[in-house]
């Protein structure tokens, strides 16, 4: 993997710190592991969205599923 720079604000640093005490890691082993399972990850982008492949056996949504889910509403 190739050496980068990567640039958070404080708001995402407080988040992250947060994130790894609850995990029960340093900080940076986190981020770490964090980025390399993004990295790893079989995502592809499509209008700058990105779109992670469905998994074998996962239901398929319909608009109306999303809006009731995003709505909170009973089914």
């Amino acid at each position: 993997m190739a050496n980068a720079t990567i640039t958070v604000d404080a708001a995402l640093k407080e988040r992250l710190a947060a994130l790894a005490g609850q995990a029960g890691q340093r900080v940076d082993e986190f981020v770490e592991a964090l980025l390399r399972r993004i990295a790893d990850a079989d995502v592809r982008l499509e209008r700058g969205v990105p779109v992670f492949p469905r998994r074998h056996g996962a239901p398929t949504l319909s608009t109306e599923d999303v809006s009731r889910l995003a709505d909170g509403s009973p089914e």
